[in-house]
């Protein structure tokens, strides 16, 4: 059994004789198999129909620009880096570690950098290796937040107590 996918007169037709808004749409919309014959006939020969056909297509393209300007991005575009954030979070990491830096003596600085410069330098390379595909201005981001991250990593361990007491032993 197969059904009629055509819409009914009552919907094709105004009461003035020409076609209703739902059949200008349907054909405008390139259906025109929900049309009868007659009524494809009568849009394509009726001037009043066809102006009206003409209006909305206006009108659909108007509303598809204005859908389009305030689209904050197209679908699967990657969103903007934010730059000025992440610069922000690094002067507030560094001036957040500056104290604790201000404790240190030259030397356990000195020693501490040597210690682990090996590892630094490791994690630098595959950093590059890794940003480099996402462009310069990434690059220089990712690595000064590597920086100062590991930097305050570093700061954090150096001023933890170095002896502690496990079940009553001191180490």
């Amino acid at each position: 059994m197969k059904r009629d996918e055509r819409l009914s007169d009552q919907d094709l037709w105004q009461p003035d004789g020409h076609l209703s808004e739902l059949a200008l749409t349907a054909f405008g919309d390139g259906e025109r198999a929900l049309l009868s014959e007659a009524a494809r006939a009568h849009a394509d020969a009726c001037d009043a129909c066809s102006a009206r056909l003409g209006q909305l297509a206006l009108l659909s393209l108007s509303m598809t620009e204005a859908l389009a300007e305030d689209a904050p991005l197209p679908l699967g575009a990657p969103a903007p880096f934010p730059f000025w954030t992440v610069a922000v979070g690094l002067v507030v990491a560094g001036v957040g570690a500056l104290p604790v830096i201000w404790d240190l003596s030259v030397y356990d600085l000195v020693r501490s950098f040597t210690r682990t410069a090996p590892v630094a330098l490791r994690v630098a390379s595959s950093l590059v290796k890794a940003a480099s595909n996402a462009g310069p201005a990434l690059l220089v981001v990712w690595v000064a937040a590597t920086l100062v991250l590991g930097s305050m990593g570093f700061l954090v361990a150096r001023a933890a107590p170095r002896r502690t007491e496990w079940k009553g032993a001191r180490a």
